[in-house]
């Protein structure tokens, strides 16, 4: 089940609120990278929703985390990742949402500022498994929109949902180009 599938999914009535995170958003917002699953921002509340739904449709439960929900379809690399977010924050986040078409489908993209934040917060914990990724999607979307990390803004950013390392580390790498 591809992007589009899964995003049509979330429309049947009862529509379920989410915002597409990780490489597809990152690919929306202008650095295109290989993904190999889907990454929603839902409702917490809307958990049980969700695994109906994907039940349905033929995923299963692989993990499940205060924070997350992990799904896939049997005997296929493709998987849907559930982050699990309270209404205040999904309300916030959905706000500042762009539009993107994947393959004649809209769907609801973070917005950039979000999108870094949420890169943040994992280079912060310096998960072995993905500093490179984030790091590298960092870089790139920094990049891409000449983002002054110079500005105040910007700064505060990554040091509320980062680190002062981390907004250091960043200056020295987009100061070296």
């Amino acid at each position: 089940m591809n992007l589009p599938q899964i995003i049509q999914l979330s429309q049947s009535p009862p529509p379920l609120g989410y915002l597409i995170i990780g490489g597809f958003a990152v690919a929306a917002h202008g650095f295109t990278r290989p993904t190999f699953d889907v990454d929603f921002l839902v409702r917490r509340d809307q958990l049980e929703l969700w695994r109906s739904r994907l039940s349905t449709a033929g995923f299963v439960l692989v993990s499940e985390r205060s924070a997350f929900a992990q799904f896939s379809l049997p005997d296929s690399q493709e998987g849907l990742d559930l982050m699990l977010v309270d209404n205040r924050t999904f309300d916030l986040m959905q706000a500042g949402a762009i539009a993107a078409d994947f393959d004649g489908t809209q769907g609801w993209v973070v917005g950039l500022d979000h999108l870094l934040s949420l890169k943040l917060h994992v280079l912060r914990q310096a998960l072995p498994h993905r500093t490179n990724r984030d790091a590298q999607d960092v870089e790139m979307l920094l990049r891409r929109h000449r983002i002054p990390l110079d500005s105040e803004h910007y700064r505060q950013l990554f040091l509320t949902y980062g680190s002062n390392e981390l907004y250091e580390a960043f200056q020295r790498i987009l100061r070296h180009d």
